[in-house]
């Protein structure tokens, strides 16, 4: 396999990555639910995400996040859509991680206190760009109904976001 000239290699992971809802293998129950939450616009303000690859919860949530802040090719759509058409901004700057009203951390790196707190601040604030705000939190793994990376008191203090 060569690479073309300006063309930049990706691996294969990357490359074949679901970049909407109808890509998600084995997640059925997930999508007919968003897919009836945005038809009837009640939309929960946070979703509980399994996997047992960090990279699958972290794709749906990107996923997700780009559902929620899509605003279509023309620019003019206002509601959530379960198909993001992938080429508008918001589209496009979430597939590359640099949208600035999603968030992602590690719950392994950010498991104190006082990094909860500032999550919990800045969610205070409205976002910038657009009316959604996306937080997305990984490695937090549960063993025996206790998250594995955070602490209990830790714990409880990110549950109030």
């Amino acid at each position: 396999m060569s690479v073309k000239r300006g063309e930049a290699y990706r691996v294969l992971a990357r490359k074949y990555r679901p970049s909407d809802f109808t890509g998600l293998i084995g997640q059925d129950a997930l999508v007919k639910t968003l897919s009836n939450a945005f038809a009837t616009g009640r939309i929960a303000h946070a979703f509980m995400l399994t996997a047992y690859a960090v990279s699958a919860r972290r794709r749906t949530a990107r996923i997700i996040a780009r559902a929620l802040n899509c605003i279509g090719p023309d620019g003019k759509r206002k509601e959530p859509t379960v198909t993001p058409c992938g080429v508008c901004e918001p589209c496009v700057a979430i597939a590359e991680s640099r949208h600035v009203d999603v968030q992602e951390m590690d719950a392994a790196s950010n498991n104190g206190v006082e990094e909860v707190r500032q999550i919990i601040d800045a969610c205070a604030m409205p976002p910038p760009a657009r009316a959604t705000r996306s937080t997305s939190s990984t490695k937090c793994t549960c063993f025996e109904g206790r998250p594995s990376t955070l602490s209990s008191r830790r714990w409880k203090s990110r549950r109030r976001t």
